[in-house]
């Protein structure tokens, strides 16, 4: 029912006195009811029923109607998080003077106007595409970026931990505990005899064994072998020289021979050779001056590395006593 019902009076006496209205919302008495009201015990008894009140109660307790406001309002916040930047973009944002520094170290000439207005647009773009990327947490789930980070922290590590440089001290101690790394190694001047691979063929060890026992029976006898690129006669060699030019095992035969004395036949790449030491010079210790400047880099870039991870392990001390180690 859409209209108001009201009907006064509580038994068959008064309502026969009664006007009843069905005008929706108004309630009317005429003259004939009031006249009566008094003898109906004097009381104005109202039986009314509101069908409006009766609706609107029934559509509050709609299923259906909780679910539209629920969405409503789930709308609203999410429309307003994604149309409301937490800082607002705009051209001036641009570091226009510095893009164009940029510019100009690339190509040598500073950015005509049309090329600086592209420079803001592109930067725009970028910052936009950027702040996107982290709100949509973009940097979380993508490995490359994730190890881009990390290694941006690592050279900001670096560029805030100084390395004071070493005094004389902290050197000579550096290299008392690495002296094999800066001793002069030890060095070899010799001569020998070549007998090709190529030339001599099905020959080559019965020429180069006769000529290995004419030099030991006379050690200045004159005996010819074939000629060698680099020729008889090698000064002051070390033992990685000689393997860098014969081989490593020719290198390592020729440090074990007596001085002064004639080998037999020992093999290269090339052939085989007939050798005589003629100097040897030990592996000397390492004095400070001759190595001050390799040693000094070697110590400090030892001490970047130990001072870079103790920064490291600080960070992971500061994570780790937040409960946020990862195992």
């Amino acid at each position: 029912m859409s209209a108001t019902k009201a009907v006064i009076g509580s038994h068959s006496g008064c309502r026969r006195g009664i006007a009843r209205s069905v005008l929706p919302g108004v309630f009317q008495v005429n003259a004939y009811s009031l006249a009566r009201w008094p003898r109906c015990g004097g009381r104005l008894k109202s039986d009314v029923v509101t069908d409006t009140t009766s609706s609107w109660r029934r559509w509050l307790r709609e299923p259906l109607l909780h679910f539209v406001v629920l969405g409503a309002a789930v709308f609203a916040v999410y429309a307003a998080v994604e149309d409301s930047p937490t800082e607002p973009l705009s051209l001036g944002d641009a570091p226009i003077d510095q893009l164009a520094r940029d510019w100009k170290a690339r190509t040598g000439a500073e950015p005509t106007p049309l090329q600086r207005a592209r420079l803001e647009r592109e930067w725009i773009e970028e910052e936009a595409l950027y702040r996107r990327a982290l709100e949509l947490n973009l940097d979380e789930s993508d490995t490359v970026v994730r190890r881009r980070l990390v290694q941006r922290m690592r050279f900001l590590i670096e560029d805030t931990t100084p390395v004071p440089e070493p005094d004389d001290a902290t050197l000579q101690s550096w290299i008392d505990a690495h002296t094999a790394d800066y001793s002069q190694p030890s060095r070899l001047s010799f001569e020998h005899r070549f007998f090709s691979r190529g030339k001599r063929k099905t020959r080559l060890a019965a020429d180069a064994q006769a000529a290995a026992q004419k030099l030991t029976a006379s050690p200045d006898a004159s005996v010819a072998g074939d000629p060698f690129p680099r020729g008889e006669l090698f000064r002051d060699q070390t033992p990685a020289a000689i393997a860098r030019t014969f081989g490593r095992a020719f290198a390592d035969r020729i440090v074990e021979l007596p001085l002064g004395r004639w080998s037999a036949p020992i093999e290269s790449s090339y052939g085989l050779h007939v050798v005589r030491v003629i100097a040897e010079h030990e592996a000397e210790p390492p004095s400070l001056e001759a190595v001050r400047e390799r040693a000094s880099a070697d110590w400090m870039y030892a001490e970047r590395q130990r001072l870079n991870q103790q920064a490291v392990d600080r960070i992971i001390e500061r994570y780790a006593a937040e409960g946020n180690a990862r195992p």
